[in-house]
């Protein structure tokens, strides 16, 4: 049969060929959100209308009504989303989709072609196609993320996020308690001085939360050294040695790899003259698959349970904000060990 030109049905259409009103369509779309129950026979009949006249429900329709499309936006306040298995973020991907799936949600990536990326625009927000939305990123816009809050919009931050007045609702590695532990190994092998040592400010809160865990481990006063580049890594040793420094714990592997690389054109060894642990920050290592003794940060898990807490909240509006914090694993390594005995 011929039906004529290609028109995209409205819902006004289907309730007309499945001979229902116009609200039964709607329960069918909404049915599980809305608490209303149609009989069996009637919902097949206007489903098999949906699927022969090819009917796709619009999202935000059904978000302006109040229903759920069954999808988790994602959005990052990095410029571009990752797209290989070696960026950073990719394993916060892939816990996403994998838990989303098992969840039965579809994930949305929300990006922006502006050149500068908002959450709002003109007042509003892309997200609310999505029923909710998981957050990211190493320097997030904490205004949009406030004024995202007060709009009652379900988000989960994926990593830890303080922010003036309420709190919201976010997923963390615990930092703190790992680089706690490495701290503490240190002594326990012996070594009686240690510092930390960190590229950059420190001002992002994954770095705070690791200084403090330092702070926590130390049992003297232990000095807390911060470098603006690696070019002062060469000055850096120059004071380990002449301050007895034996154990260093070091914020980012690149800095790791600098202490090593001058370490070894100064005759050090690690971990003889220098013990060196890592707390996990990859971003930018140039050696990868160094065996450093540290931490790892769990990011494919903390992608899940950021999945998971989000549709929690989907499923209990008015829940309180809610935070989770995941382990960190230690990885042995070779480059922590007793100091070098003094002659």
């Amino acid at each position: 049969m011929n039906r004529g030109p290609v028109k995209r049905p409205t819902q006004a259409d289907i309730a007309r060929l499945a001979g229902v009103s116009q609200a039964t369509v709607s329960l069918v779309l909404n049915e599980r959100d809305s608490g209303v129950r149609i009989s069996p026979s009637t919902r097949e009949r206007v489903l098999a209308v949906m699927r022969e006249w090819g009917y796709v429900a619009n999202a935000s329709a059904r978000s302006l009504a109040g229903g759920r499309n069954n999808i988790l936006g994602v959005y990052t306040f990095e410029p571009v989303f990752p797209t290989t298995s070696v960026d950073f973020y990719f394993p916060f991907l892939l816990g996403m989709e994998q838990e989303a799936a098992e969840l039965g949600y579809d994930l949305l990536l929300f990006t922006s072609t502006a050149n500068e990326r908002g959450i709002f625009r003109e007042g509003s927000t892309r997200l609310s196609l999505a029923d909710g939305a998981l957050l990211l990123g190493r320097t997030p816009n904490l205004e949009e993320i406030e004024q995202l809050r007060d709009s009652g919009y379900p988000f989960v931050y994926v990593g830890h996020q303080e922010v003036s007045g309420a709190p919201v609702s976010y997923v963390a590695a615990d930092y703190a308690g790992a680089t706690r532990q490495l701290t503490e190994r240190l002594y326990q092998e012996g070594h009686e001085r240690v510092a930390y040592a960190r590229l950059g400010e420190g001002e992002a809160q994954p770095s705070r939360d690791r200084e403090r865990g330092f702070r926590d481990g130390r049992r003297l006063m232990a000095p807390v050294w911060t470098l603006k580049s690696i070019d002062e890594v060469d000055g850096l040793m120059a004071e380990i040695h002449t301050s007895g420094i034996t154990g260093v714990v070091a914020e980012q592997d690149l800095l790791a790899e600098e202490l090593l690389a001058s370490a070894e054109r100064q005759g050090l060894s690690v971990p003889d003259d220098l013990s060196i642990v890592v707390l996990g920050d990859s971003i930018g290592a140039r050696r990868p698959g160094t065996p450093w003794t540290g931490l790892v940060v769990p990011r494919e898990q903390m992608g899940r349970r950021a999945t998971r807490l989000l549709v929690s909240l989907l499923e209990t509006p008015d829940a309180p904000a809610r935070t989770e914090s995941v382990e960190c694993p230690l990885t042995e390594g070779t480059t922590l060990g007793p100091p070098r005995s003094k002659p």
